[in-house]
């Protein structure tokens, strides 16, 4: 076989190859757009261990700046907002996914900010083929593994370049190893580049091995970039505000990007023929360690820029994943903010259960509920709470209307004993009220704050003293307060400063049946007596409680066993 006809056969054979591979590739792209575009409106099947919400978090907390407010971590853990996060998030990459965290747990007071993220909600929700192909974008970038990604950039900004003057000895020697090998003496110039090579190698996984955990990082603001250029080609009208940020700064960080596939050929290395190629090329040539160090000097020049790109390009995604949510929804409404005290809700409901019950109501005072045990006194509290940091966050409501003034929102309901500072209930208890007080004599927007059995901590003289003039105080300091309680004293105390409503059940054939609907006034059943009945305690325990209960609302007094 002829020299020119095994060149044919190697070149037809490549060929081959390279249209295999662009008809793969092609084809996971088809692929993956049907995915994307069928799993918008759909609740994305994910779970996260505690390390992974921590680490979501810190791009949020690192990014508070003093005198902010945002949810604390009391009030997110009452209302159980990382399952309601969950159910919000439909993004595909750490920076995404890390925004729409953020927006969540930092409620606004600007209309501004609120109308151009409903803008973007509309315009995501109605243009499938141009959000789908953002989305895909956004796979480019992917996820970070074990740390947040604000903590990678983070990181890499405390990291100072070094000087590239070792790695250009190393690679000077292999080089002048090899030409001495073919010009002067091949014996001993296989022996030079041994020497060489196994020097370079050393110093390559010496130096490497101190950096290797910031190419992950690297990799993301690669992609971040590329992904921001993608958008900016794309030239859709209605993200025209960004789309030239973006060309700006994929212009910026031009240096960064250029070459970069030294560093990161690959989101998952697959270990290819072409990846083993540039593994051996790297380590001979130090070519990653030295673009790693031309990144650095780059990237500390701009580090606030890559903030500025991180929030821009997370609140693109962020605003899809939203748009996505509201799909999931059974109705919802936009939020009305009118200055003013009060609040007018019109069939609100709880997103994490399946057959709600609506309630509603328009108030201008603070709000004592009261009822029996399981009748949806809780839900109700963190049904409007839940509503008010989604008003202010995705401007989306899960309700037929919600009208309201801007807030600071807090609560206090899901308390338990800090075993770690050796904490009871009860000081627990007072310290996360205490809070609530603090901020109501802050100056700025007013407080809406939720608490779920004032002082249950204590006995009930010190409770319904201690509790009434803690409700009053913030009555006076013109906070909009839901409380529920079981202390029906509490309703007659206060009732000059909270409108009452209540909860309550019917007794059916030995069984309990709950309304859910919330009811004006306040409550005048009880079945915690019932529920011992029904559950199989004996007639007599019954029967005496029940006796002993209508004596002291009679009496006033407890009257000693004989």
């Amino acid at each position: 076989m002829e020299a020119y006809q095994i060149i044919l056969i190697i070149v037809a054979v490549m060929a081959v190859i390279a249209i295999i591979g662009f008809a793969m590739s092609a084809a996971a792209k088809k692929s993956l757009y049907a995915r994307l575009l069928s799993s918008f409106g759909q609740l994305k099947k994910s779970e996260f261990t505690y390390e992974e919400y921590e680490s979501i978090s810190h791009f949020f907390r690192n990014t508070v700046k003093d005198g902010e407010f945002f949810i604390d971590d009391i009030t997110w853990n009452d209302l159980d907002m990382d399952k309601l996060f969950l159910m919000i998030n439909n993004t595909n990459s750490s920076v995404g996914r890390d925004t729409l965290y953020k927006i969540l747990r930092k409620p606004v007071a600007d209309r501004d900010i609120l109308a151009e993220r409903e803008r973007l909600m509309e315009y995501f929700d109605t243009h499938n083929d141009e959000r789908t192909r953002i989305m895909q974008s956004f796979c480019d970038i992917g996820f970070t593994r074990r740390i947040s990604i604000s903590d990678y950039m983070d990181n890499l900004f405390r990291l100072k370049p070094q000087s590239n003057v070792p790695h250009i000895i190393m690679l000077l020697c292999v080089i002048l190893a090899f030409v001495y090998t073919f010009t002067i003496d091949a014996v001993s110039g296989v022996g030079l580049i041994i020497i060489a090579s196994g020097v370079s190698i050393v110093s390559y996984y010496k130096y490497k091995s101190k950096i290797d955990s910031f190419f992950e990082c690297v990799r993301q603001l690669v992609c971040m970039v590329e992904t921001a250029d993608k958008i900016s080609r794309m030239q859709i009208p209605e993200l025209s505000g960004y789309n030239a940020y973006f060309a700006d700064t994929a212009a910026l960080f031009k240096k960064i990007t250029r070459n970069s596939f030294v560093l990161v050929s690959h989101k998952d290395n697959s270990g290819s023929l072409a990846d083993i190629i540039m593994e051996y090329i790297k380590m001979f040539t130090h070519v990653d360690l030295m673009k790693f160090n031309s990144v650095l000097r780059h990237f500390d020049r701009n580090y606030g820029e890559v903030l500025t790109l991180m929030d821009r390009l997370g609140l693109i995604e962020a605003m899809i994943s939203a748009a996505s949510f509201r799909r999931l929804m059974p109705y919802m409404c936009r939020p009305v903010f009118e200055d003013g005290a009060g609040m007018e809700l019109k069939n609100v409901y709880h997103l994490a259960i399946k057959e709600p019950v609506a309630n509603s109501l328009s108030e201008k005072r603070p709000v004592l509920v009261t009822g029996s045990n399981a009748s949806g006194k809780s839900t109700f509290l963190k049904s409007v709470a839940i509503n008010a940091i989604l008003a202010q966050t995705i401007n989306t409501c899960p309700a037929d209307s919600y009208r309201a003034p801007f807030y600071r929102i807090y609560s206090s309901m899901a308390l338990a004993d800090d075993l770690d500072s050796g904490e009871s209930y009860y000081i627990v208890e007072i310290k996360s009220l205490k809070r609530i007080v603090d901020a109501a004599r802050e100056p700025g927007m007013k407080v809406l704050c939720f608490i779920d059995e004032v002082l249950r901590g204590t006995n009930t003289v010190e409770r319904i003293a201690a509790s009434s003039e803690i409700l009053k105080n913030l009555a006076d300091n013109g906070v909009m307060c839901f409380a529920a309680t079981h202390d029906i004293e509490l309703t007659h105390i206060l009732e000059k400063f909270y409108s009452n409503y209540h909860f309550d059940e019917e007794v059916r054939e030995n069984n309990v049946v709950f309304s859910y609907e919330l009811k004006t006034g306040r409550a005048t059943s009880r079945n915690a007596i019932k529920l011992l009945g029904i559950i199989g305690y004996d007639s007599g325990i019954i029967r005496n409680s029940e006796e002993r209960a209508n004596d002291f609302i009679n009496t006033g007094i407890w009257r000693h066993f004989q």
